[in-house]
């Protein structure tokens, strides 16, 4: 697996950090966690492959952590690179995930769900054991932090990482 650290500040404005975002590559694929509103920018700015992203985790939804979720699912709409996509964009976070995803679409009509590609979002409880992409395997722990909020173990074969 190789990290790439997008961000790693809050929402507060700082000239040297960007908030919440880090891109996963593991042998399978790639994996967003966290998607704040400068994540997405940064996926850019570091050259990676965001057209092709297999998943995304939210850990929560404080802005800092989620604010770039929609505006990336709009973005990939309407980018003329994701237009030939076929395989799925599989969305991770827990329960109340598609409500707030729905709010966002429906602010403005702007149909986040209808993407040139399949869209999966998936509701993950504490303890729940999921799988990412095909090999690689996560389970997802309630913190603290807020009702909703999920530590996760990921697993690709004997290499772990925990993400809170």
């Amino acid at each position: 697996m190789k990290l790439t650290i997008l961000g790693s500040g809050t929402s507060v404005p700082h000239p040297y950090r960007s908030s919440s975002g880090y891109w996963l590559e593991t042998s399978r694929g790639t994996i967003l966690l966290d998607c704040s509103a400068s994540a997405i920018h940064r996926m850019a700015q570091e050259d990676l492959d965001w057209p092709n992203l297999d998943a995304i985790w939210i850990s929560h939804f404080h802005l800092d952590h989620v604010g770039g979720l929609a505006p990336f699912l709009f973005g990939a709409k309407h980018a003329p690179v994701t237009q030939s996509r076929k395989k799925p964009l599989r969305i991770f976070g827990g329960p109340g995930l598609r409500k707030l995803l729905q709010a966002f679409s429906e602010a403005n009509d702007y149909d986040l769900f209808e993407q040139p590609f399949p869209l999966e979002i998936q509701e993950i409880e504490s303890l729940e054991t999921f799988e990412l992409m095909p090999g690689v395997e996560g389970v997802a722990m309630s913190t603290p932090h807020t009702e909703e909020s999920h530590a996760l173990h990921l697993r690709e074969g004997e290499t772990t990482l925990v993400y809170s």
